[in-house]
């Protein structure tokens, strides 16, 4: 039961980390970027409002799960090692959103940049944090 309690902490706090980081870098660094384009309109729906957060804490449980998983063949040693795994993780991830990105929008997305590569190494590192005395002590995964 231990186990299961720890991967849903690490899911939260990876995805309390990812919306405090996409609320400063949307809301505080780059306000005022996707201000006027066509396509961002269904951002006012409530469908996105609800259903974008339900799918990012459903993607940080995913993720806390990989890490789980995957933790012995991830290179480094405590929080380095959750660096390489939000490193490797964006490489997946945040590479397609950036080139997706530059196909609908014109100047490159400096703020889709931002978000994605700091979220993904300071979520990689608040996991590896939750799960790093775990696996030294060698309880396992989840």
């Amino acid at each position: 039961m231990k186990k299961v309690w720890r991967w849903l902490l690490a899911s939260v706090l990876f995805f309390v980390v990812g919306q405090v980081i996409v609320m400063g870098v949307y809301g505080g660094l780059f306000p005022n970027y996707y201000q006027g384009y066509e396509s961002f309109r269904p951002m006012s729906s409530m469908h996105f409002r609800c259903g974008l957060p339900l799918m990012s804490l459903i993607q940080s449980m995913v993720i806390a799960l990989l890490y789980a998983v995957f933790c012995k063949g991830i290179p480094g040693a405590g929080v380095l090692k959750g660096v390489v795994f939000g490193l490797l993780l964006w490489l997946m991830t945040g590479c397609g959103i950036i080139i997706t990105y530059c196909t609908m929008i014109e100047p490159f997305p400096v703020p889709c940049l931002v978000y994605t590569l700091s979220a993904m190494i300071i979520g990689g590192m608040v996991i590896s944090a939750v799960y790093g005395k775990v696996m030294d002590e060698g309880e396992g995964t989840v």
